[in-house]
């Protein structure tokens, strides 16, 4: 009995050694990008988020949402002894003046830091990691920065890419506060339709045979059907998320956009690899069969996913560009 006694309390402090040197990283980390660590509690639940340090109180809050992948928001190495610090999200933060705050919101379960060479990804991340949980961790985060960090607010500013984006389309129904939105590089109709659509498309181009895409498609529309009847198991599929994941993006995001009446700024690469353009368009044509006037829709002309423009003989980073029009966009509309 002693001797496990004495080894309960050597675990413990071997568990509370290596929290406390994790949380010693973590304030280097945020020390080192200029950030501050925010908690919110709700109920059985903590919700973390991290906010841009301030001299002044800002009037202003810019919100990035991220994208799919299950990405921690800083990380480290050790390199000759020494800790090397790393954030997991755009530069955007450096490109607003001292009048705004930015802030971003870790996905479920990937709060604090990671060692890059051992990213392990929490189980509640796959438990959490569905549309309604992820909305509600940036509301309640924009509502703690509302009361909390802002002076007389006067613009509340959000935007996501690629799955960021679908949420944003979400979040923006549920958060009265919002004044404009970035719609960049998320899906317009139904995941499992746009999946299907780029098989047709590769057929099209003779990159698949007319029989292996429509094979393809069909085994889309079964994994569809497959979700749709167990709907909340958390097993992981061969993309490495959840039916629970799947089952709560079901609804077109276009639906959600065309329900909101604040100012939205789109943005599309011809060239993505994840959202088909040819579906994109749907929003102007439906804005405009809507009679609705909210929407500036926008292209990046043979650019990807994220932005990256190539003409066939160079490549272009247009990310800090769109960035900067979006924040003068806002600043008119």
């Amino acid at each position: 009995m002693k001797n496990i006694i004495l080894w309960t309390i050597l675990l413990i402090s071997i568990n509370a050694n290596a929290q406390n040197n994790k949380n010693q990283l973590l304030e280097k980390a945020l020390e080192q990008f200029n950030f501050m660590e925010q908690k919110v509690i709700q109920d059985s639940d903590t919700i973390t988020y991290y906010l841009k340090n301030y001299v002044h109180q800002p009037t202003k809050l810019v919100v990035f949402i991220q994208g799919t992948d299950a990405n921690p928001i800083f990380s480290y190495t050790i390199k000759d002894g020494k800790p090397v610090y790393y954030r997991w999200f755009v530069d955007d933060y450096k490109n607003i003046d001292s009048t705004y705050t930015f802030a971003i919101i870790p996905k479920p379960g990937m709060e604090g830091i990671f060692p890059n060479e051992n990213i392990t990804i929490p189980q509640k991340y796959y438990e959490n990691n569905y549309q309604a949980y992820r909305v509600n961790q940036v509301h309640q985060s924009i509502e703690h920065i509302i009361k909390n960090h802002l002076k007389q607010p006067e613009k509340i500013i959000v935007y996501g890419h690629s799955e960021g984006a679908v949420i944003g389309a979400a979040l923006a129904s549920k958060n009265k506060h919002i004044t404009n939105l970035g719609f960049w590089s998320g899906n317009v109709l139904n995941n499992f339709y746009e999946f299907s659509l780029f098989n047709r498309i590769e057929a099209i181009k003779g990159q698949l045979s007319d029989s292996l895409a429509h094979e393809n498609i069909m085994g889309i529309i079964n994994w569809y059907q497959s979700v749709i009847e167990n709907p909340n198991s958390i097993e992981l599929d061969h993309f490495g998320f959840t039916n629970k994941r799947w089952s709560t993006y079901e609804k077109p995001p276009i639906e959600d956009l065309l329900a909101i009446d604040i100012p939205i700024f789109a943005v599309f690469g011809t060239k993505d690899e994840s959202t088909p353009i040819e579906t994109a368009y749907l929003l102007p044509v439906q804005f405009m069969q809507k009679r609705k006037s909210n929407l500036t829709f926008e292209v990046c002309l043979n650019c990807n996913h994220s932005y990256i423009q190539n003409d066939g003989t160079n490549e272009i980073n247009r990310w800090d560009e769109i960035f900067e029009k979006f924040i003068k966009w806002t600043d008119k509309n």
